[in-house]
């Protein structure tokens, strides 16, 4: 592993999450990486994980701590951020408008496990 290599920690475990506007949905691991921001679903059977959070540094958009991720609200995305929330395992922070069509970006903060 080289230090730019994620370091991602399971935050929720038979976790479901739902895109293109809850047309599709996949249950698994939920990992996350803190120092990139990297929020990934493992659903453990081979193929190939599914990144939930994307990158708005192109847009001059930069995450204001570690706990806090993007994840797009369009597309295929549509469903995921509220996914995460009903799951328990984010808040949201803000909105970001992007691209040419405005499209909606939504800014969530991780919450910490809770000792069960």
């Amino acid at each position: 592993m080289t230090d730019s290599d994620p370091n991602l920690t399971v935050i929720g475990n038979e976790i479901s999450i739902r895109f293109s506007g809850g047309l599709v949905e996949f249950v698994g691991t939920v990992l996350h990486d803190p120092a990139t921001g990297l929020l990934i679903l493992d659903t453990g059977d081979g193929e190939p994980e599914e990144y939930l959070s994307i990158s708005l540094d192109a847009y001059g958009i930069s995450r204001a701590a570690d706990d806090e991720v993007f994840v797009k609200d369009w597309s295929e995305g549509e469903g995921v951020a509220q996914s995460l929330i009903d799951a328990g395992l984010a808040e949201v922070v803000g909105e970001h408008s992007v691209g040419s069509f405005s499209s909606r970006a939504v800014r969530l903060r991780i919450l910490p496990k809770h000792a069960s």
